[in-house]
């Protein structure tokens, strides 16, 4: 969704992404708001990513608002996998077309126009928030939220059985939910209410829904991986959710992203083996990342690099572009050509931008490496990689043969202390994690690293399951309290949820 109204709704990627599987609903309330069997033959098509299908059946339909929504779906989706510029400026102006299309073609008196019309309408705000973003317009992006919540909160008034807007608001009472305490104002003077508890509960009300329900419970894992928290239930739930939806490339997307974000690599390599590959599907050059992340770090780093240049080779936008060659250089310098690796590093700052957290992260590696010429310790590296890959036994085997004294400078030391906080976390020893964190917290204070604020994150989810709330309380507001860190907007997002789900 957003990432910005601007310092308010600093939407993530991750956010960015709930708004793209807003979509749409079928029980009709008006004649001209007809989802005929052929228009939802073709959303079912274009939501598992077969677009080109998608697209021949909505060839034999009439105009009408469904298929006018179901276009615009095929432009979002196309446009944000290639983030082709020129075919962004010259489609621009459906934007406003296709909304006086749907709006003109209810033909109803004010209180009987269906609801499809005001829903229809604010989901193609939402989408065209996507685009907005993606494409560097962060302010026109926030009024098109603005715009889309008056219209579902309208809708709701007026439709209150109408289950499809439980969906989208939601999806955006969360997000509003999520904005730290110190941006709430700007959210209240702009009229968006809304907490994460509602959110949730409008989101399970919608997944009762017989055909809205596999939509609800896709924002709902979403969110719980990206805004909440992920637990093991939830992740048996989204597997099983993929063995009965095996042909949607759609739910094998989130599955894989939130596998590899989880620590669960094995388990992205199984989902990538069972990708619906086939013609008919639309190609992700994003896959070639996930196929790359799964070889970095089980330390294949030749594989690793083919599949950062496939991604590189095949994609002509600037996501993640930062990061990519951030990571060649992790790959090459790890395996031993640091020539080849400080090539990459130059890259860095002519190519990509700075909208994801990790594009951000590498632009500021990059700045700290010419300003001091050092590169990363290879020890802490290698160390992050084996616990990003969810390889935690023997991460801890390589903590225990280490401490501070093995590294020379208080950021190295204060890295070493918060990945040990890490493992011995996932591994449930508390005591030894609780350590570790403190001691990163104190090292990094008055520093613009991310070691104190992700420890303090940390250190919260820890109290909060101990049910030591004043505890768990005190270290989300100190999370929240970092000015200055290449994560700041996700870690806040992240501790302003956990504070409201403690009902603070």
């Amino acid at each position: 969704m957003l990432k910005n109204i601007h310092t308010s709704l600093k939407f993530t990627k991750a956010k960015s992404s709930i708004i793209c599987y807003l979509f749409f609903t079928v029980n009709c309330y008006a004649a001209d708001f007809d989802f005929t069997p052929n228009l939802q033959k073709a959303y079912s098509e274009i939501f598992k990513l077969r677009i080109q299908s998608g697209k021949d059946l909505l060839a034999k339909e009439k105009q009408s608002p469904f298929k006018i929504y179901l276009e615009n779906y095929v432009d979002v989706i196309e446009l944000l996998n290639s983030e082709n510029e020129v075919a962004y400026e010259k489609i621009f102006q459906k934007e406003d077309e296709r909304l006086e299309l749907i709006e003109n073609l209810d033909t109803g008196g004010i209180s009987q126009k269906s609801p499809y019309n005001r829903f229809l309408r604010a989901e193609i705000k939402l989408h065209w928030a996507l685009l907005k973003i993606r494409f560097g317009h962060e302010v026109k992006a926030g009024w098109n939220v603005i715009q889309a919540y008056r219209l579902l909160e309208e809708n709701q008034k007026l439709f209150p059985n109408f289950l499809p807007n439980q969906k989208s608001l939601g999806c955006l009472h969360v997000l509003f939910g999520s904005v730290p305490e110190n941006q709430k104002w700007i959210t209240k003077f702009l009229g968006l209410r809304g907490n994460i508890q509602q959110g949730m509960n409008e989101l399970r009300q919608a997944a009762k829904d017989k055909t809205w329900g596999l939509e609800s419970k896709f924002c709902t894992f979403f969110i719980q991986a990206y805004v909440l928290k992920f637990d093991e239930k939830q992740n048996t739930e989204l597997l099983q959710l993929i063995d009965n939806q095996s042909d949607n490339l759609n739910l094998f997307l989130i599955a894989t992203a939130v596998s590899l974000k989880e620590n669960h690599t094995e388990q992205a390599i199984e989902l990538l083996k069972k990708f619906p590959t086939d013609a008919a599907y639309i190609y992700f050059p994003i896959f070639e990342l996930y196929k790359a992340e799964t070889q970095l770090f089980k330390d294949n780093y030749t594989q690793a690099s083919t599949a950062y240049l496939t991604y590189l080779k095949n994609f002509k936008g600037k996501g993640f572009v930062k990061d990519t060659y951030y990571k060649l250089f992790v790959c090459n310098w790890l395996a031993g050509d640091e020539k080849k690796g400080r090539f990459y590093l130059t890259k860095i700052p002519l190519n990509g931008n700075v909208l994801a957290e990790s594009d951000k992260a590498a632009q500021k590696f990059y700045e700290n490496y010419i300003k001091t010429n050092i590169l990363p310790n290879k020890t802490l590296l290698k160390l992050r990689l084996v616990f990003d890959g969810g390889y935690f036994e023997q991460a801890a085997k390589d903590v225990d043969n280490l401490s501070e004294k093995n590294f020379t400078n208080t950021k190295d030391q204060a890295e070493f202390d918060y990945r040990a906080g890490r493992i011995y976390q996932k591994l449930t020893q508390y005591d030894k994690a609780i350590s570790f964190f403190e001691q990163a917290i104190n090292l990094t204070d008055g520093q613009e690293w991310h070691f104190g604020a992700s420890s303090s994150l940390q250190l919260g989810y820890i109290f909060q399951a101990k049910a030591q709330k004043s505890k768990a309380k005190t270290y989300f507001e100190k999370a929240i309290s970092y000015k200055r860190h290449e994560y700041k907007t996700s870690i806040d997002n992240k501790a302003r949820a956990a504070l409201t789900e403690m009902g603070y």
